[in-house]
């Protein structure tokens, strides 16, 4: 089986290349590194990778994650979030090949008292948002085989996502000021990575395709995280100490896109097609950092 992995300087990418390398052939690629470096917003620049490489398997965590600048930047946005699945699930349809595409908990909106499931409407209330399902409608309505992996408030140890941004404040002895009023399912990569390889091997994608939801276990709001990961990482010597977090309101911390303030996924779709539990938050933010040095 050859697998082409797109996205691979990403976080998700990152974690991803390990797991795919022992299911076979993986061949990589991002705009400036990989097997195959390639402008995936370029048609022509895609259509050489695909007839080159021809793979069996295309993931595909390739995306714009900008949220606020997406709201400035919609046409750039839609470009890799909407045009490029639908560009790789036509090409999948046409050649028998499988497409797993990650997709937000941003595509929804509101509060219903209970996690998300995938049956669930959607209401995304940002550009980031509505460009992701778009991206989720183009491939389902594809008709090629594909899964939509919905996932959470993804981090690791790479940086640029929350979890590196707050410990790199606290490790310089900085407190913290975090919202307190949006709640979620912070994910690890790695977490996300091993359900990916888990559903490859078990071969679950149907043609016509399917959404599941693929997060940690876990219900809390961003300032919970923090203080969370303040603590176990002032506990391994990752930071010198704890430093104080201070809980807010989003309205004391305004930013161009709305947030969701439910993001809480039901994985027991996932945990089905997997065939084992899912970690929760702490143990999942325990092996990331673990990891971390």
């Amino acid at each position: 089986m050859k697998l082409l992995l797109t996205g691979a300087e990403g976080q998700l990418g990152f974690h991803l290349v390990p797991y795919l390398a022992r299911l076979g052939e993986l061949v990589t690629t991002s705009r400036r590194s990989g097997d195959r470096p390639a402008d995936l917003t370029d048609p022509a620049a895609l259509s050489r990778l695909l007839d080159a490489v021809r793979p069996d398997v295309i993931v595909n965590p390739a995306a714009w994650t900008a949220v606020d600048a997406a709201e400035e930047q919609p046409e750039a946005a839609d470009r890799l979030n909407r045009w490029l699945p639908e560009t790789l699930a036509d090409w999948c349809r046409h050649n028998g090949a499988l497409l797993v595409h990650y997709s937000t908990d941003y595509v929804f909106h509101g509060a219903p008292g209970r996690p998300w499931t995938e049956r669930d409407v959607t209401d995304p209330v940002s550009v980031y948002g509505y460009t992701k399902r778009a991206g989720e409608r183009a491939v389902l309505g594809s008709g090629a085989r594909a899964v939509v992996l919905r996932t959470a408030w993804l981090y690791s140890a790479c940086p640029g996502n929350f979890l590196s941004a707050i410990l790199a404040r606290a490790g310089r002895g900085e407190g913290l000021r975090v919202v307190s009023d949006q709640i979620g399912s912070p994910t690890w990569a790695g977490s996300l990575a091993e359900m990916t390889a888990d559903l490859l091997r078990n071969d679950l994608a149907r043609p016509g395709g399917s959404i599941l939801h693929a997060a940690d276990r876990g219900c809390m709001s961003w300032h919970d995280f923090a203080g969370m990961a303040v603590t176990m990482a002032a506990e391994r010597g990752l930071i010198d100490e704890a430093v104080p977090v201070e809980p807010i309101d989003s309205s004391q911390w305004p930013q161009k896109a709305a947030r969701p303030c439910w993001s809480v996924l039901d994985v027991a779709a996932m945990e089905a097609a997997c065939g084992r539990q899912l970690p929760t938050t702490k143990q999942a933010l325990s092996a990331c950092l673990d990891q971390w040095k």
